[in-house]
This record gives C-alpha cells, sequence and structure tokens, in this order.
C-alpha cells in the first residue's frame, strides 16, 4: 500500500527557518553588530547569544557560522549559499561547526571532548565554529573545564553560546563573551510572519485568527509556527483558520468573560460575577489560568488610561476599541487596587487549601469596592434623612444595600434648672427672681454660610495628614474615607466596624475642631457602615425539603408510610 503523501511533512519552524541574515525578524541590532564585525574583520573568538526561548538565537548562530566560511560572501554581508562552503553547511555535512546541546551533554567528559577537537585545524574554510546550545545547563565543573580553552583558543577558533537563563551562566565565562541580548519577537511581526507562510501554503485565515496566535506565543516565533501547524491541521485541508476555532483549541478564554466581569465589577452585583467565574469553570478552565487573564486584562484597562502607552497594548484590533470604551469607566485608583489584589490572589493561589473560595472572595472585593462610592454615601445619607422624617418603609431582606447609622456624637442636650430641696428661703428667692428675669438678648451671629463639601473635604485631608505624621497610618486612611454634608450633617463612610471603632476615639478632638473651623456649633457627625447585602440568600435543608415535597408530593407520602425522620 503506497503512501497517501510522497514528501515527508515538515514543521514550518524548520521549513522556513531563515538562512540569511535578511530573513531575521525584530533583532535589527544584532544583525547590524554581526554583519559589521564581518566586514571589518573584527570578529570575537566568543560570543554568548542570550534571550527568550524561539527569538532566533541558535538560527543566528548557525547563519553567523556560515557567513564566516563563506567564500563568496556579497556586498551586503549575506552567505551567497552556492559556494562549497553553504552547500555543505545546508545540508548538515559540513566538518568545520560543531553543535552541542548541553543540556544532554553537560559533564566535564563531554567539554574535555570538544576541547580535544579544538585542537585540529579546519581541512576546509577558514574558521572552525562551536554552537554550544543551553549552555546555562553546563555543570561548574564542566565550567571551570572550558575556562581556559575560552579564554585563549586557537586563532581558527569561534565559539557561540546560547542561553535562556544567562544569569546561570559563570561570571567567568561571561566576562570572556561579546554578549548579544536578544529580543522578544513584536506581535505585528509575528503576524505578517505568519501571513507570509499562509500564503506560500495556500491556507486561508481570519486576520484575528493569527493575532490571537501571535498573542498566545508571548514573543516566541517557533511557539507561534508550532501552533499555526497544529490549527492547520485540526482545520483540514482548504479550510479557513478563523477566531473562534482558534480561541477553543488553544483553551483561551474570550475577552468577553473579562469585559463582562468588569462590567459586573462597575456595577457592584456580585450575584453576577460568582456565576461567571461559576460559568468558566464549568467550561473547564482552571481558576488560576483566570486570575492570570484577569490580572492581564487590567493591565490592559491600565495602559489604555494614556495615549502614550497605547502602544504597549498586545491585543487583537478588534478588541482595541473595547478596551478604550472600558478604560474610560474605570478609574486608576480601582484598576490598581484590582491589579494589587489579582497579584497577591496569584501568589497565594496554589498554598491555598480553598482555590475557589479564593478567587470568590477577590471577586466579591473587587464588586463591592468598584463602582463609585460618591453614590452610594449619597443614596445612604438619603435614607438615613428621609427615614427621620417618614415612616421606614420595610425592605426585602435578601437584596438590599443596608448602611447602619450610628450618631458619633449626639446633638447638644438643652440643660434644665434643678433646685434642691433644701434650700433657705433668700437662696430660694434669689433664684426665683433671676429666673424671672427678663433675659438678655445675646448678640446673634451673622448668617452662616452653608457648609461646603469641598471645604470638609479638605479639612479631613489636613486632618489626615497630621494623623499620617504622628505615625497613625489607620487615622489617615479613616480621614480619606468618602463624606457628604447634608445641612449641618457631616456622614462618614465607614469600610468596617474597626474603622468606626476607630472614629469613635477621634470623635471629642474631631467635633471641637469642625465646630470651630465653621463657626458652627450645631454640627453633627455620623457615620455610615456600608454592607452590600447583594445576592439570594443561601437555602437552609428545611427549605430545600419543603420544596422538594411541593415539588414531588410522593416524598411526603414515603416519609409518613415509612415514619422517617428528617435529620438537619
Amino acid at each position: 500500500m503506497s503512501s497517501p503523501c510522497t514528501n515527508p511533512f515538515v514543521v514550518s519552524a524548520r521549513k522556513y527557518r531563515p538562512t540569511s541574515f535578511k530573513e531575521v525578524i525584530s533583532q535589527p541590532h544584532i544583525i547590524t553588530t554581526l554583519q559589521n564585525a564581518i566586514a571589518c574583520n573584527q570578529l570575537a573568538h566568543a560570543f554568548l547569544f542570550c534571550g527568550p526561548r524561539g527569538v532566533g538565537k541558535t538560527t543566528c548562530a548557525r547563519i553567523l557560522a556560515k557567513a564566516i566560511n563563506c567564500l563568496q560572501i556579497t556586498q551586503e554581508i549575506e552567505p551567497c549559499n552556492h559556494c562549497t562552503n553553504c552547500l555543505s553547511f545546508n545540508s548538515s555535512s559540513s566538518m568545520n561547526v560543531y553543535e552541542l546541546d548541553a543540556a544532554s551533554h553537560n559533564s566535564v567528559e563531554d567539554i574535555r571532548d570538544l576541547v580535544d577537537q579544538v585542537r585540529y585545524v579546519p581541512q576546509v574554510g577558514k574558521y572552525k565554529i562551536y554552537i554550544i546550545d543551553e549552555v546555562h545547563m553546563l555543570s561548574n565543573a564542566a565550567f571551570n573545564a572550558f575556562l581556559k580553552t575560552l579564554e585563549e583558543p586557537p586563532s581558527y577558533a569561534i565559539f557561540i553560546l546560547a542561553t535562556t537563563e544567562r544569569h546561570k551562566v559563570l561570571p567567568t565565562i561571561l566576562s570572556r563573551c561579546q554578549i548579544f541580548n536578544f529580543h522578544r519577537i513584536k506581535l505585528e511581526d509575528i503576524v505578517t510572519q505568519l501571513q507570509i507562510i499562509a500564503t506560500k501554503e495556500s491556507i486561508a485565515y481570519e486576520i484575528s485568527a493569527l493575532q490571537l496566535i501571535a498573542q498566545k506565543a508571548e514573543g516566541a516565533l517557533r511557539d507561534a509556527l508550532s501552533m499555526f501547524d497544529l490549527l492547520t491541521t485540526f482545520a483540514g485541508k482548504g479550510e479557513t483558520i478563523g477566531y473562534t476555532s482558534t480561541r477553543d483549541y488553544l483553551q483561551l478564554l474570550d475577552y468577553d468573560y473579562y469585559f463582562k466581569c468588569t462590567e459586573a465589577f462597575l456595577q457592584g452585583n456580585v450575584s453576577a460575577v460568582l456565576l461567571l467565574f461559576d460559568a468558566i469553570l464549568r467550561a473547564g478552565f482552571n481558576g488560576h489560568h483566570f486570575v492570570v487573564g484577569l490580572g492581564e486584562h487590567f493591565r490592559n484597562l491600565l495602559v489604555c488610561k494614556d495615549n502614550a502607552t497605547i502602544p504597549l497594548l498586545e491585543v487583537t484590533d478588534h478588541i482595541r476599541p473595547s478596551y478604550a470604551e472600558y478604560a474610560s469607566k474605570c478609574q486608576m485608583p480601582f484598576i490598581l487596587r484590582a491589579l494589587t489584589l489579582l497579584n497577591q490572589c496569584d501568589i497565594h493561589y496554589k498554598a491555598s487549601q480553598h482555590q475557589r473560595l479564593h478567587v470568590e472572595l477577590l471577586l466579591i472585593e473587587l464588586a463591592t469596592r468598584s463602582f463609585p462610592v460618591e453614590e452610594t454615601v449619597a443614596h445612604a445619607t438619603e435614607t438615613a434623612i428621609s427615614s427621620t422624617q417618614t415612616p421606614s418603609r420595610t425592605l426585602d431582606k435578601h437584596n438590599a444595600i443596608k448602611p447602619q447609622i450610628t450618631d458619633v456624637v449626639p446633638p447638644p442636650k438643652q440643660e434644665t434648672l434643678v433646685i434642691p430641696s433644701l434650700q433657705s428661703l433668700k437662696n430660694v428667692l434669689l433664684t426665683k427672681k433671676k429666673i424671672n428675669a427678663p433675659k438678655k438678648i445675646e448678640a446673634q451671629p451673622a448668617s452662616k454660610e452653608p457648609i461646603i463639601e469641598k471645604a470638609v473635604q479638605a479639612f479631613f485631608a489636613d486632618y489626615g495628614e497630621q494623623l499620617k505624621q504622628q505615625g497613625n497610618i489607620a487615622g489617615y486612611h479613616l480621614m480619606n474615607q468618602p463624606i457628604k454634608v447634608q445641612d449641618q450633617v457631616i456622614i462618614i463612610a465607614l469600610i468596617n466596624s474597626v474603622q468606626e471603632s476607630m472614629l469613635q476615639n477621634l470623635k471629642e478632638e474631631l467635633l471641637v475642631q469642625l465646630r470651630k473651623k465653621f463657626n458652627d456649633p450645631k454640627i453633627i457627625l455620623q457615620s455610615i457602615l456600608v454592607q452590600e447585602l447583594q445576592g439570594t440568600k443561601p437555602y437552609t435543608d428545611q427549605e430545600k425539603l419543603t420544596y422538594l415535597s411541593k415539588k414531588n408530593p410522593a416524598i411526603a407520602l414515603m416519609r409518613e408510610r415509612f415514619k422517617l425522620e428528617v435529620v438537619y
């Protein structure tokens, strides 16, 4: 039986591997330096190529090895690919290039074998090149055995070392090499390269799908090409690589999930964000993957807040307008707070014994702090004032915001005259005379201007700075809580009972300064403990049984017939 395909399949990362300097993308600083070194005949005896995976370190090492032995190098300092040396190199039969994988050959014996080979002069060509990949995997003993040869090699020997972890290479090795730092490949460059390959292979595609592949590759072209081959096989011959199929096959959370989460945060809708997280888990995604993706999402919102940082946004083109829209809705303090909480959740996720609850607590905290606090305080203030004028209505116990209003300082009480029962007649008559005497009309101060909310906020900010200088950081945060002014009532919104207790300790001094500042002895300070009790109340076991009994009468019949006792 003959094979259905005569030519063996070669992956794109190998088939379209650059064979000249001009084909290398996103590394112009590396290519220019190497070409100038060849043109000026200033080649170092040792190079160290370091950078992330899949950015062209080994590829550039091979091109450099081919170029310096090329017999007919072009004016553009490119290998000709036609001479004997270039042809033998392209066919992997060159005797002047020796490649060593340090990940699997990291012992002293392997390095000693390499050092022994250095002694032999190249038979054809000017240089003998030794490419050592993943050099950081060498043992300390192997590094030490390599030092002398690396420091004083023969004139015909050139060493090219490549590594993804430069910090693991011994300083004595680093000092003997010219170091080249490779950059991550730009997203647009990866997309362009994928388009070129797709055109050559006659593969139909959606540009958004290629952008998604490039984003998933995180700057590694080899990873992008591997995913491209996989999706081409998945789509089938003659089919189009679409955005939806790419997203589903690569197990990527759609941006809609993150935007829905952001919308729920802005609305303070705890139940919606919890249900959304449950849907994500049911779809087979890991909670940690969701947290990392949400952190990247808020990072994108952060860079969209300023036009100068928009180029840092690495997303597909059809998503950019949505990020611009939501970035305008989110305030900077909320974004920074969200990034801080997400970073903490990411760090402690694996150590948590209840990882789902760990993420849910994060989502609840973001949902209860995202919407504008001023609106909440204003609503709570109106509720507090109207409750003193009209009968209170019965609120739904399941979903309502119940602000707890606590008088920090009660209004000043009118003093009553108390006459002792045992007094002389003279003292009693004098007292009655004082009571019946016409009271002196005190000069009333001029009508006071209404208290301005901005002035009160400025006063609280200054007072908080004084507390901060005294080392009272908690008091400083307390003074920066949102406030609302209603006539002579100043209402401050508190997050928890700890802040309420702290305000009780500061109330006397705070009221004295407030009344003195605004020349009004009738100023009253109140606090609102804002609690979001959204979502439905969990059903008890008894309520569940009652519901099931109504839905299925056979349950009650079975309890009566067998005299079953329910244990809750």
